[in-house]
């Protein structure tokens, strides 16, 4: 689902860069991290958790692969506002050190695969009622649901994009992104619960509004534990090498053969490098923001 670079015209793009960028220092603003608690490295755990989770990739239809995704887990194990941050750093992590999505489309992949569905797991989660964390009745059923719509209304936004970029006809590449999904999203729905109704059992204070808990030794155990599940499965099982979704749709399209220049020191050429430039110092200026917004709110605090 990560969108490569020129796929998105530079209009739509951009406005999602600001949109994201702007979503990120809001997030950062309003969200009580206790960096000297246990919420940090909470944090730090399921972000590892989700990138080596995302590695995963397993046959779908049609010569398809897919992936999970981890955000609606996040939203209910830290909040939407701390979940997207949390995602949002997976999202750059993986533009910047695996080229998986592009730069200029980062804005782009970090409102669909953060935001997006971290706000709408956490919303089709709440519409179960508080019963759920106190009493665990219904959580699996929650968190399926929570996980599937996610992926459905991420897969949807992503298509909405693509159309009105010209780059995949929206008739064409939302039924096909639904429906792929579709199935994705079962697998997404059955981790998310599956993951939720175990925490629910062994440690029921990580469902809990309790940040003045420490985060002792048996929690870092159990987050190296979390966190080598999915790399050994990514080692001993290997990951399959078919294209997701989108990349399968951007493979049948005109625009994918002709997308980059056989010149790389074309004017276009040039000007894609200047984007990217002015993007990757963007998000450099952002990581700073909000590094220095949360060392402000430690040290008020």
């Amino acid at each position: 689902m990560h969108i490569p670079d020129g796929f998105l015209t530079n209009r739509i793009a951009l406005s999602l860069d600001v949109v994201s960028g702007a979503g990120i220092l809001y997030a950062a603003r309003r969200a009580k991290v206790d960096i000297s608690g246990r919420t940090a490295p909470i944090m730090g755990m399921l972000a590892a958790f989700v990138f080596a989770a995302q590695m995963l990739n397993f046959p779908v239809l049609g010569g398809t692969s897919g992936h999970l995704i981890g955000g609606s887990l996040l939203a209910v194990l830290l909040g939407p506002l701390i979940g997207t941050l949390t995602m949002a750093s997976v999202v750059i992590a993986q533009a910047l050190f695996l080229q998986d999505g592009g730069l200029v489309a980062l804005g782009a992949n970090i409102f669909n695969i953060s935001a997006v569905t971290c706000f709408s797991g956490y919303a089709v989660f709440k519409l179960f009622g508080k019963r759920i964390i106190v009493e665990g009745k219904h959580l699996f059923l929650a968190g399926f649901f929570a996980g599937w719509c996610s992926v459905m209304v991420s897969s949807a936004c992503c298509a909405f994009e693509m159309g009105l970029s010209g780059a995949i006809p929206l008739h064409i590449g939302l039924p096909a992104m639904l429906s792929y999904h579709a199935i994705v999203g079962i697998v997404e729905g059955m981790l998310t619960g599956g993951v939720l109704k175990f925490l629910l059992k062994v440690r029921p204070d990580l469902m809990k509004d309790e940040g003045g808990t420490g985060f002792g030794i048996p929690d870092w155990i159990g987050a190296m534990l979390l966190v080598a599940i999915p790399v050994a499965l990514l080692i001993v099982a290997g990951s399959s090498s078919l294209p997701d979704p989108l990349e399968k749709l951007l493979g049948a399209t005109p625009i994918a053969s002709g997308a980059v220049p056989a010149n790389p020191l074309s004017s276009s050429r040039i000007g894609d490098y200047m984007i990217r430039s002015a993007a990757f110092i963007l998000l450099v200026g952002l990581g700073i923001l909000v590094s220095r917004l949360v060392r402000s709110r430690r040290s008020r605090s």
